[in-house]
C-alpha cells in the first residue's frame, strides 16, 4: 500500500474531485430517499406461510381492520349515534376503505332475508328502536360482539381496507385522512383509533421524527468529541466531510436498490471513529516532525492496515444480520455492510487527500495537542493493569457469571405496542378499544375442505360451530364470524317470515298454528334452502366461504397484545384442531397477527446464528492475523465480555429481545472489536525491537489509547442519543448499545492489556514481510525441516537485528545470553589484540555463532564484526520459552536443529583438538 498511498500524495486534487463526483451523483438519488414500514419487511422472506397469508387475502379479503372506538355514557344517545353514523359515511368515502361497518349502518338479514333493512330505521332512532335493538345485540353475537361493548357504554366504527400494500396505503394519505376525520368530531365523546396499518404508520411517522432529530444531535455531539479530540478546525471539518459522503453515497445506494433504511445515525457516528483513527495517526506524525511531503503517506502506512481490519470486522457483525429470515433485518445488516465499505473508502482516499492538498505551513503545524493528562492517566493505568492482571481476570470472570444469570431471565415477544411508551396516544388507544369495547386485533382460521361443496355438509358445518364454541371460551378472544353464523341468521330471518303463517288441522280437526320449523342443527334437511340463499349471492358471504364452498373461514377478533399470549392461545386452538378435525380438512391459522407472532422463534434463532457467525468469523480474522488461536482468543475475549454484560443487563431490566433489540449484539461486537485491531497493531509496531514487553503495552495504551478513548466516547455518545427517541425500541437500542460501547472501552483498556501481558504479538502481515531469501530451510540449518512460513515465524518470535559493516557484533570478554543466526550477509570472526589480531574465521549465511552464551551465559571468546551489511536473528532464553508456548511444534524442530548445531560446533572442535594434539 506504501506505492498507493505515494500515488495519492501525488495525486491529491483527483482523489477529492473524484470522490466529490460520486458524492453528487448519489446524492440526487439520496434526496429521494422515503421512509417505509412494511409488513412484509417484518416477516421471513420466502416463508411459504406468508405466500399462504397472501393467498387468503386475495380470496377472503384483507384482515387488516381498523377500529375507530367510540366511548360515552350512552352510546345511543340521539347526539352520539348521529356523530357514529357521521363518522362512519366520512371515512366511507375516503379512498382505499373498502367499507365501514357501525351499528348505523349494519343491516338485519334476520329481519329480511332478501331485503334486509338496517339495525337502525331511522338517525337518530326512536325510544322503542333503541330498546329493540339491545336486544338484537345481545342476541345475536353477530352484532353485538362486533359492533358494541358489552356494557353499551362504547360502540366500534369497523374500517375494512381494500387488499392495499403500505406503499399504496401511504401514498393515498389514509391514515392522515381518518385521523383528520376523528379530530374535527370530537367531544363530548372519546373517539380512538386502531389498527395494524395505523401502528404501521405512527411507527413510521416516529422514525421520521428521530431521524430529524437525532442525526443533527449525534453529528453536534461527534463535532464536539472532533473538537477535543483535535482543537483544530481541519480535525473538525474534514473528517464531516469525509463521512458525511460516505453517508450520501450509503443513501444514494439505498434508494437505486428500492429499499427505505434507516440508516444516517448510526453511520455517523460509525464513521466518526474511522475518522479520528485516521487523524490521530496524522497528527502523530506531525508531533513526530516528519517532513510535510511525508506526513500523509507515513500516516496512511501506519492507519490503512488497522482501518481495513477493522472495518472488515464491522462488516462481519453487520453481514451476520443477513443470516436472519426476517427481510428488514436482512436488508439492515446488508446496507449496513455497503455503508462500511463507503466509509473505508472516504477514510482511506478523500481524508488523506484533502489533508495533502493543505499548504506544507498548515500541514506541518498543528494549534492543539491531544491531551498530555489522558496519555498520562493510561499510562498508570497500563502499569496497573498489568500489576494488577490476575484480579483483573478473576474480576472479569465474576462479572460474566452476574451477566449470564441475567441472561437466563431475558424474555422474547415482538409486541408492536411495546414499542410505544404507556402515555402515547397509539397504545392508550389500541388498550381502550380492546379492553372496553371490542377486541382489535384479528386473525384468520381457514378450513379447507378440499373438493367444491364441502362445506355445505352438515357434519363440516357442526366442526366449525365448535371450534367457534371453543374459540369463545379462551381468554382475550372476543368473537369470531363464520358462514356458520351467517347460516343461523338467515335461519332467523326465514323463520321470522312463517311465523302467523300457514295453518295446520290436527287430529281433532282444529285448526292450531304451524309448528315451528327446528333448527337446522337439529334437522339438517333444514339446511339446504339456506345453503342455496347464499349461492345465490355469494359476494354478500365472499369473506367467509368461497362461491363454490371448498373453502371457509373463522375470522377472529382478539384483544390479546405480546406474543408469549398470543402464542399461547394459537397453540390451544391449533391443539384443539388437530383433535377435532379430520386429517382430509385441514385447518390453518394464518393473519398478520399470526405471522408476527410467529417471527418470535426467529428472532431468537436469528440472534444465536448472527452472533455466533460474528464470533466465529472474527476469531478466525483475528487468529490469521496474529498467527495464534491463543492471540485469537485473547483478541475477541474482550469483546465477548461487554456482549455477555449486553445480555446480562436486558435480563435484569427486563428489556425484552425483539426485532430491534436482537440487532444491537452482532452491531455491537461489530464495532467494539474495532479498538481491540487498532491497539494490538500498535502493540506490533511498538514490540520491534523492544526487550521490555510491558514497557511495550504501556506505552501502546499511552498512544493508541487516546484516539481509542476519544472514537468510543463518540459512539458512546452517538447511540446515548437514540435514547431521547419517543419509540421504545430505538430507546433500547440507544440505551443497550451505548452501555455495550462503555464497557467494551473498560474491557479493551484493561482487560486486553492484563491477558496479553506475556504474550508476544506478530501479524501475518509481518510475517509476509520478513525476507529469508531462498529456500532457507537448506541455506540455514536452524530452519531444516521448517515450511518458510514456520521460518519466518521463528525470526519474528525472535528479534532480527541489522549490523552495518565493521560493526560489532560480538565483543570478546563480554558476557552474553545469545546466540545468533546469520540471515543474510558475511562476518568475520576475529582473535587476540591489537597488532596479533587476526580472523581466526569467516561466517555466512546459515552459520551459528555465541551459542555459549546462550547455552551457560560464558564470556565471549573473540569478537565477530560484520564484514558487510549483515542481519543476524538473535535468539534469548526467553525466545525458547515463548516458542515453546506459542508454537511447540516448530519450537521442537528449532530445539532439534539447534541440538543438532550444537552437537556438530562440538565435534568440529573435537576434531581439531585431536589434531592438534597430534600435530
Amino acid at each position: 500500500m506504501d506505492s498507493f498511498a505515494r500515488w495519492l500524495a501525488r495525486h491529491p486534487l483527483a482523489v477529492v474531485v473524484a470522490n466529490v463526483v460520486v458524492t453528487a451523483v448519489l446524492g440526487f438519488y439520496a434526496l429521494q430517499l422515503r421512509i417505509e414500514s412494511s409488513l412484509e419487511s417484518m416477516l421471513p422472506a420466502g416463508d411459504p406461510k406468508v405466500e399462504y397469508y397472501a393467498q387468503t387475502r386475495a380470496v377472503f379479503g384483507s384482515d387488516d381492520v381498523a377500529v375507530v372506538g367510540v366511548r360515552a355514557r350512552d352510546i345511543f344517545a340521539p347526539s352520539t349515534i348521529e356523530k357514529i353514523a357521521r363518522v362512519t359515511d366520512e371515512i366511507a368515502k375516503v379512498d382505499g376503505v373498502e367499507h365501514v361497518l357501525s351499528i348505523t349502518n349494519a343491516v338485519d338479514p334476520a329481519a329480511d332475508v332478501l331485503h334486509p333493512p338496517r339495525l337502525l330505521p331511522r338517525i337518530p332512532p326512536e325510544p322503542e328502536e333503541v330498546e329493540a335493538l339491545k336486544k338484537k345485540l345481545v342476541a345475536t353475537p353477530l352484532y353485538g360482539k362486533n359492533l358494541v361493548a358489552d356494557d353499551f357504554t362504547g360502540a366500534a366504527i369497523n374500517v375494512f381496507f381494500k387488499n392495499l400494500n403500505d406503499e399504496q396505503y401511504l401514498d393515498l394519505g389514509i391514515d392522515r385522512k381518518i385521523t383528520d376525520i376523528l379530530a374535527a368530531r370530537r367531544g363530548p365523546e372519546e373517539l380512538f383509533y386502531t389498527g395494524a396499518a395505523h401502528v404501521k404508520q405512527a411507527t413510521v411517522d416516529l422514525l421520521r421524527r428521530d431521524l430529524v432529530r437525532f442525526t443533527p444531535l449525534a453529528l453536534g455531539l461527534v463535532l464536539v468529541v472532533l473538537w477535543f479530540s483535535f482543537r483544530t478546525l481541519r480535525g473538525v471539518v474534514l473528517p464531516v466531510l469525509t463521512f458525511g459522503g460516505a453517508l450520501v453515497w450509503t443513501l444514494g445506494i439505498i434508494v437505486l436498490a428500492g429499499k427505505a433504511i434507516v440508516l444516517p445515525p448510526l453511520l455517523l457516528v460509525v464513521g466518526s471513529s474511522y475518522a479520528i483513527h485516521v487523524m490521530a495517526r496524522y497528527y502523530e506524525q506531525v508531533a513526530a516532525g516528519a517532513p510535510p511531503d511525508e506526513i500523509v503517506v507515513r500516516a496512511f502506512a501506519r492507519v490503512w492496515l488497522p482501518l481495513t481490519i477493522s472495518a472488515v470486522t464491522t462488516m462481519i457483525g453487520f453481514g451476520s444480520l443477513m443470516v436472519n429470515r426476517i427481510t428488514a433485518i436482512w436488508d439492515l445488516g446488508l446496507f449496513a455492510v455497503v455503508g462500511v465499505v463507503c466509509l473505508t473508502v472516504t477514510c482511506l482516499t478523500y481524508l488523506p487527500a484533502s489533508l495533502q492538498l493543505m499548504p506544507a505551513r498548515l500541514r506541518s503545524a498543528r494549534s492543539g495537542k491531544i491531551s498530555p493528562a489522558l496519555s498520562e492517566n493510561l499510562r498508570r493505568l497500563g502499569e496497573r493493569a498489568f500489576a494488577k492482571r490476575r484480579e483483573i481476570l478473576r474480576g472479569a470472570a465474576a462479572l460474566a457469571l452476574v451477566a449470564l444469570a441475567g441472561a437466563w431471565r431475558i424474555r422474547v415477544d415482538s409486541d408492536f405496542l411495546y414499542y410505544f411508551e404507556p402515555s402515547s396516544e397509539v397504545r392508550r388507544a389500541n388498550e381502550t378499544i380492546n379492553q372496553k369495547i371490542v377486541g382489535s386485533n384479528p386473525f384468520y382460521i381457514v378450513i379447507d375442505g378440499g373438493a367444491p361443496g364441502a362445506l355445505r355438509r352438515w357434519e363440516v358445518l357442526k366442526l366449525i360451530k365448535d371450534l367457534q364454541g371453543f374459540l369463545a371460551r379462551q381468554p382475550g378472544i372476543t368473537s369470531s364470524i363464520s358462514v356458520v353464523d351467517y347460516l343461523e341468521v338467515l335461519e332467523a330471518g326465514f323463520n321470522k317470515q312463517v311465523e302467523g303463517g300457514d295453518l295446520v288441522i290436527d287430529e281433532q280437526g282444529n285448526l292450531v298454528p304451524a309448528e315451528a320449523p327446528k333448527p337446522f342443527w337439529q334437522d339438517p334437511k333444514s339446511l339446504g334452502p339456506l345453503l342455496d340463499t347464499m349461492m345465490k349471492s355469494p359476494e354478500t358471504f365472499k369473506s367467509v366461504v368461497t362461491k363454490d364452498f371448498s373453502r371457509a373461514s373463522i375470522l377472529v377478533r382478539t384483544n390479546l397484545s405480546g406474543s408469549r399470549r398470543i402464542e399461547d392461545t394459537l397453540d390451544a386452538i391449533r391443539r384443539y384442531v388437530a383433535d377435532r378435525f379430520p386429517a382430509q380438512i385441514p385447518v390453518t391459522l394464518t393473519g398478520t397477527l399470526v405471522l408476527l407472532t410467529g417471527t418470535t422463534s426467529d428472532i431468537v434463532a436469528g440472534q444465536i446464528k448472527s452472533l455466533t457467525l460474528a464470533l466465529g468469523i472474527i476469531f478466525l480474522v483475528m487468529t490469521a492475523m496474529f498467527l495464534s488461536v491463543k492471540i485469537g482468543f485473547f483478541a475477541i475475549l474482550p469483546n465477548v465480555l461487554p456482549i455477555m454484560i449486553f445480555f446480562g443487563v436486558m435480563g435484569w431490566l427486563g428489556i425484552l429481545l425483539n426485532l430491534v433489540t436482537s440487532l444491537i449484539a452482532a452491531i455491537a461486537l461489530g464495532i467494539a472489536v474495532d479498538s481491540t485491531i487498532h491497539y494490538m497493531a500498535r502493540l506490533n509496531l511498538e514490540l520491534r525491537g523492544e526487550t521490555d514487553q510491558t514497557a511495550a503495552l504501556v506505552r501502546t495504551l499511552r498512544t493508541v489509547g487516546v484516539p481509542i478513548v476519544y472514537t468510543t466516547i463518540a459512539l458512546f455518545l452517538g447511540f446515548l442519543t437514540f435514547a431521547l427517541s419517543s419509540f421504545v425500541p430505538v430507546q433500547n437500542f440507544g440505551i443497550l448499545a451505548g452501555v455495550t460501547m462503555a464497557t467494551s472501552l473498560g474491557a479493551n483498556l484493561v482487560l486486553l492489556p492484563a491477558l496479553l501481558a506475556t504474550t508476544k504479538i506478530i501479524t501475518l502481515w509481518d510475517l509476509l514481510g520478513v525476507r529469508l531469501g531462498d529456500d532457507p530451510a537448506r541455506t540455514i540449518p536452524l530452519f531444516a525441516g521448517l515450511r518458510p512460513s514456520q521460518a519466518r515465524i521463528v525470526v519474528l518470535m525472535g528479534e532480527l537485528k541489522h549490523f552495518r559493516p565493521g560493526e560489532t557484533i560480538v565483543r570478546r570478554g563480554e558476557r552474553g545470553d545469545e546466540m545468533f543466526v546469520i540471515i543474510e550477509g558475511t562476518t568475520e570472526v576475529l582473535a587476540g589484540d591489537g597488532s596479533g589480531r587476526q580472523r581466526i574465521n569467516q561466517l555466512r549465511r546459515g552459520d551459528v555463532f555465541g551459542e555459549m552464551g546462550l547455552v551457560r551465559r560464558a564470556e565471549r571468546t573473540a569478537d565477530v564484526v560484520a564484514a558487510g551489511a549483515v542481519d543476524v536473528l538473535a535468539l534469548d532464553e526467553r525466545f525458547l520459552r515463548r516458542i515453546q508456548n506459542r508454537y511447540p511444534r516448530i519450537a521442537s524442530k528449532v530445539f532439534l536443529n539447534l541440538t543438532r548445531i550444537l552437537s556438530d560446533h562440538l565435534q568440529r572442535t573435537t576434531e581439531r583438538f585431536v589434531a592438534a594434539r597430534s600435530a
